[in-house]
């Protein structure tokens, strides 16, 4: 009596897992992401400006996730004495990535 009882209650608990998996949402398929990039600002030939930090904040208010930041530009110059040894200075202008979840889908 007691085996028949418990397999009655096993086969119960099976048949309401099933049913339960059934009404699952499942996605159609990976998330959908958005992606941005932010870019130097070219001023003029070979002059450019950094990414603001206003802009950046920004964006991760609006919910965009940094996702990597990459040198853009590589930029030298000389300073120094004009006939004499001349020290190069190299400045990196960074560009960056962001991502987030498309709207409407998460």
């Amino acid at each position: 009596m007691k085996r028949t009882l418990f397999g009655i209650s096993l086969l119960l608990t099976a048949a309401a897992l099933l049913w339960a998996q059934s009404y699952r949402i499942v996605p159609d398929g990976p998330a959908r992401m958005e992606v941005r990039s932010v870019f130097p600002r070219e001023v003029s030939p070979g002059v450019y400006d950094q990414v603001d930090q206003r802009t950046i904040d920004q964006l991760a208010s609006q919910g965009w996730e940094l996702v990597s930041v990459t040198p853009y530009v590589y930029r030298n110059e000389q300073h120094g004495q004009p006939l004499g040894d001349r020290q190069v200075v190299t400045q990196t202008y960074p560009a960056y990535f962001f991502k987030r979840f498309a709207a409407g889908r998460q």
